[in-house]
């Protein structure tokens, strides 16, 4: 009787029947990749729950940073120890959820006419995500944290002309680490950050329910799915209570970022075998493999950072972030799509992700160079070059590869149509044997 009563006091006031039967009856599509879009939003709700919980038991001074995340890291407190292994877990998963959807997006060609905006707002997402990550992995301002943040530092400081201006600004000083990095570094991770993907996400659900979902059933008239109640937010349930088993695990079984092994940060050490989160290891990666050359423009040194921790980066972004319109221009495909491509259809598409998939790769092994050249008993002056090597050519070989690969499955599902390889035609000779007759054009 309450529930009624309340929803029409609500109806009564704010009409809100109208709205609730649209979204309980809108369709949600039935393929398992579009599952992968609601992982990346329970990981956002998981740490978000989480990270306001640590609030209460983080110290964000400096002094004191480092102490109460080492209290956290000890299993004798297991509330507070599994609370920092979810929340570091989640975070890790969130960038990579994101990641493997934006791929799906971006293979089935879902970031077509009209749904542009909504790529730009994704992608902007997951650059959002992986800062934000690294921002919380700077906070326990241990050994291998602040390794990170002097990097990020020395890239700061590349940048021409307003370089050092910018990390005076940000580090409280032209000391390091000054005495507002760490307001700033929480700030950032505990407020705006946080604030800004929430609003993002939001942004990108309205925009997905009021442009409807796209789908790989080929007539798009009729949209093929489940309604959300009850069916679809029963799955999404089941969804949400397998992401929070997933992160259980993860944080039960196995350790992430063991800060009781580095040590607190001094500016003056470096461990040795450091790696960041893989999220931002492809920087590090960069970093390793650039030459060590230094440029002056109009009398101005450009460090040799400058390019593989800026430049880089930014192209690569740039490239994916425009890419709706760049593919438009390339393919003169202007049409709106809501019927989704089977991947090999487009095979300048499929190369180009290849070729990117192979270089983040690249770089994210490069981020480990003294690792594995260690291991495989290597010189790491070869591998470096080696791995420079592979980074100039490897995309065009892959790329080239994965287009001919595509190519050639794109007319085979084409020759299919014409001829059905799956109907054999027997025709019963004079004899009283049987002879197959060759198929005919469709």
């Amino acid at each position: 009787m309450i529930v009624p009563r309340v929803v029409r006091w609500l109806d009564d006031r704010l009409g809100t029947n109208a709205g609730a039967r649209y979204l309980l009856a809108k369709i949600y599509p039935d393929h398992w990749s579009f599952y992968l879009g609601e992982f990346a939003l329970y990981f956002f709700v998981t740490l978000v729950g989480t990270g306001i919980w640590l609030t209460f038991a983080f110290d964000p001074s400096p002094q004191g940073a480092y102490a109460s995340v080492l209290t956290l890291a000890d299993r004798a407190h297991p509330i507070g120890y599994m609370m920092r292994q979810i929340h570091h877990w989640s975070a890790v998963c969130f960038v990579a959820a994101i990641l493997v959807h934006m791929g799906r997006i971006f293979f089935t060609g879902a970031f077509r006419r009209p749904r542009e905006i909504n790529w730009m707002i994704g992608f902007s997402m997951l650059a959002l995500a992986s800062f934000t990550g690294f921002t919380g992995y700077s906070l326990p301002n241990d050994l291998l944290s602040g390794t990170g943040i002097r990097i990020s530092q020395s890239i700061a400081l590349s940048i021409p002309f307003v370089g050092t201006w910018a990390a005076s600004i940000f580090n409280g000083g032209d000391s390091y680490p000054g005495p507002l990095l760490f307001p700033h570094l929480y700030t950032l991770h505990v407020y705006y950050l946080p604030v800004t993907l929430g609003a993002l996400i939001g942004l990108h659900l309205t925009l997905l329910i009021y442009q409807k979902h796209t789908q790989f059933e080929r007539d798009p008239k009729h949209v093929v799915g489940r309604r959300f109640w009850p069916d679809y937010a029963l799955r999404t349930i089941a969804v949400f209570g397998a992401t929070l088993a997933a992160l259980a695990l993860l944080a039960t079984l196995i350790e992430i970022n063991p800060i009781e092994n580095f040590g607190p940060y001094q500016p003056w050490l470096a461990a040795n075998g450091s790696v960041p989160d893989w999220y931002t290891a492809f920087l590090e990666g960069a970093l390793r493999l650039g030459p060590a050359t230094e440029f002056h423009i109009f009398g101005h040194p450009i460090p040799p950072v400058f390019w593989p921790g800026l430049v880089l980066p930014t192209l690569t972004m740039g490239l994916l972030l425009l890419w709706p319109f760049i593919e438009k221009r390339l393919t003169g495909d202007g049409a709106a799509h809501d019927v989704l491509d089977v991947p090999t259809q487009v095979p300048l598409r499929v190369a180009v992700g290849a070729a990117l998939i192979f270089e983040g790769i690249l770089l994210t092994l490069a981020a480990a160079d003294d690792q594995t050249a260690m291991t495989l008993h290597l010189r790491l002056e070869s591998l470096v070059w080696w791995y420079r090597i592979l980074f100039a050519v490897g995309p065009l070989v892959v790329g080239w590869i994965a287009w001919r690969v595509a190519a050639e499955m794109r007319a085979r599902i084409v020759e299919s149509a014409v001829y059905p390889s799956d109907v054999t035609t027997l025709v019963r000779t004079e004899e009283g044997g049987f002879e197959e007759e060759e198929p005919q054009p469709a």
